[in-house]
């Protein structure tokens, strides 16, 4: 019988699922939500391996990641810090659609300072009038930090915290 033959595209697809889900691999209507809604509800990975509450949070999309800016004592940064980067985005609601993703904690002024330049003009007054400055202040101190979240998929729909996230 012998062994069977590689082909590009068996490679390809056995690449695809060790990598994980890109952007490009969101449901466009997931997408369409990331581009036009002014929130997302994450949830991360408890040590009993359960999510968490969703919580609802301003964002940024910059067409492959989600991007956060967040209190280093938040459940999500302590959450990244021990190991559990796991997380679950929804948009438009947590009854709504959602994805997998993996938090990482990104460091650097580029990062800060792209987000306050996206947020104020996403958000406007509701930023630059109350957050900006504070936005500022926790960068500078250190107490607020920016997470990056990349899509790994599965994807689907429905409430928050069920079913178990699996990784």
């Amino acid at each position: 019988m012998g062994r069977p033959k590689r082909t590009a595209a068996g490679v390809i697809a056995v690449l695809t699922l060790v990598v994980g889900a890109r952007a490009s691999d969101l449901p466009p209507d997931v997408v369409g939500h990331l581009e036009k809604d002014a929130y997302v509800y994450i949830a991360s990975t408890r040590k009993s391996g359960d999510l968490g509450a969703a919580a609802e949070i301003w964002f940024w999309w910059d067409g492959s990641d989600v991007f956060v800016g967040t209190n280093v004592g938040s459940y999500r940064v302590r959450r990244i810090k021990a190991g559990r980067p796991a997380a679950r985005i929804w948009v438009e609601n947590t009854d709504g659609p959602w994805f997998a993703a993996k938090g990482v904690l990104v460091d650097g002024r580029d990062a800060q300072d792209r987000m306050i330049e996206t947020y104020s003009k996403k958000y406007g007054d509701s930023f630059t009038k109350s957050w900006k400055a504070k936005f500022r202040d926790g960068f500078e101190a250190g107490t607020t930090v920016v997470v990056r979240y990349t899509p790994t998929g599965p994807t689907g729909t429905g409430p928050a915290g069920l079913p178990r996230e699996q990784d």
